[in-house]
């Protein structure tokens, strides 16, 4: 749905050690996972979280029109984020589901993995 890309692509993080080929098929496979979980969801749950995605999506538009490349829209959609997680009821919650899942997907996915395998510091072993 138009309304999961809108809100994954908020959240995932801006990683500088991927390259502009990789972030696309890493936010294009993100996507993919979380509206895969959200759709093998029971019904009533699917609802309750595809009818709050639609008005944060569009307040997300909204709001980042005219942020300024993708740095400026990811800051303001992280300032709605926290004002919808400081709010009760099935906002906030929908937030966290959606954030959990991004980060989960984005990590999981091979250029990352390996990114980050390749950027961690070798220890040394002593027997």
């Amino acid at each position: 749905m138009a309304c999961d890309r809108v809100i994954v692509a908020t959240m995932i993080p801006l990683w500088p050690l991927l390259d502009v080929d990789e972030k696309a098929t890493v936010l294009a496979e993100v996507a993919r996972s979380v509206t895969r979980a959200i759709a093998t969801a029971p019904f009533h749950i699917r609802l309750a979280v595809e009818s709050v995605s639609i008005v944060i999506s569009l307040c997300i538009a909204l709001i980042s029109a005219g942020a300024g490349g993708p740095l400026g829209r990811a800051l303001r959609a992280e300032s709605f984020y926290r004002l919808l997680q400081r709010l009760p009821g099935p906002a906030g919650s929908v937030i966290r589901l959606y954030r959990s899942m991004a980060l989960l997907a984005f990590y999981e996915q091979p250029p990352v993995a390996a990114k980050l395998l390749a950027a961690r510091p070798v220890q040394n072993s002593k027997a």
